[in-house]
């Protein structure tokens, strides 16, 4: 929603993101995927900056203000419940899980002027119990400098084995670097991993570990919207393995925020509303089939 300058810049690029072809490692060309919509989400979700499955339900999460949790029906798009959490956050970008914690990422940074970085931990027991006792990870990027800060921002997190991975939002190089933070409340300088050459803006995660998958999602300089998709890696280390990433066949100005998947290859995204004086985006809850994305790794 911080975002309208950019946005409307690349709607005068409109003539150039008309491509529903992609080409894969070997230049052959391949279709690209469109996302379709479920439903429009109602206005209380309109700033919905994360998706995630957790306990059989589609949860979301506004991106700042009041902190509440959206149960999501997957056939409507309407909101079935809500969860008020009782804290406020001031960009929450991605909600994340594992087996016994819930992490809430208020780290989102888009004028790279921030100095309290933090993910909020809540017990997922303590969730179902309705206690909403949060601790706090507190962290800073080590080489973040003031000609550079904005390729500091940060939307999309996973939660590992041991470790937490943060995905940069570069708004100046446009691509990502992985970072890791332990998963215990603490002060932390971000450990820088790898660099994901993502040719765009990285804005939501999701992890599959069982599938050993991640899916993250996002936009281009032309507001296009891409997911980028790593398996095959080791462990947890994401620079390895298959990476494959496509433009979905969507219009340009469709602000993809989240995504969720249960297997790596249907997935459920979201975007958040989005008015300009040429166009209005409302947000919307989208379902997205890669069946057809390349099989070999498409990043050169």
């Amino acid at each position: 929603m911080r975002k309208n300058r950019y946005i409307l810049f690349a709607l005068l690029l409109w003539p150039l993101s008309l491509a529903a072809q992609g080409t894969d490692a070997e230049g052959l060309f391949y279709d690209e995927p469109m996302a379709e919509r479920i439903g429009y989400l109602p206005k209380e979700v309109e700033g919905t900056s994360s998706l995630f499955w957790m306990d059989g339900r589609l949860w979301t999460a506004n991106d700042h203000g009041a902190l509440r949790l959206y149960a999501i029906d997957t056939l409507t798009a309407e909101v079935d419940s809500v969860v008020d959490l009782g804290v406020r956050v001031y960009d929450l970008e991605e909600v994340t899980l594992d087996s016994l914690y819930l992490y809430f990422g208020d780290f989102g940074d888009n004028k790279g002027v921030r100095s309290d970085l933090r993910i909020l931990r809540l017990s997922r027991r303590d969730f179902a119990d309705g206690r909403f006792l949060f601790d706090t990870i507190h962290f800073h990027y080590p080489e973040r400098t003031s000609a550079l800060a904005r390729n500091f921002d940060c939307e999309a997190f996973v939660a590992g084995t041991d470790s937490l991975y943060l995905f940069t939002k570069q708004w100046v190089s446009r691509n990502s670097v992985c970072y890791a933070l332990p998963k215990v409340p603490g002060t932390y300088a971000a450990e820088r991993r790898f660099t994901l050459y993502s040719d765009g803006l990285v804005t939501g995660a999701c992890y599959l570990p069982h599938l050993r998958t991640l899916v993250l999602i996002g936009y281009s300089i032309l507001v296009r919207p891409f997911v980028y998709v790593i398996d095959g890696f080791d462990g947890d280390d994401f620079s390895t393995g298959r990476h494959r990433r496509t433009d979905l066949a969507n219009p340009i100005a469709t602000q993809t925020e989240g995504v969720a998947t249960l297997d790596g290859r249907h997935l459920l995204l979201s975007h958040e509303t989005l008015t300009l004086r040429l166009i209005t985006r409302k947000a919307s809850l989208l379902r997205l089939d890669l069946s057809g994305l390349p099989e070999e790794s498409n990043i050169r």
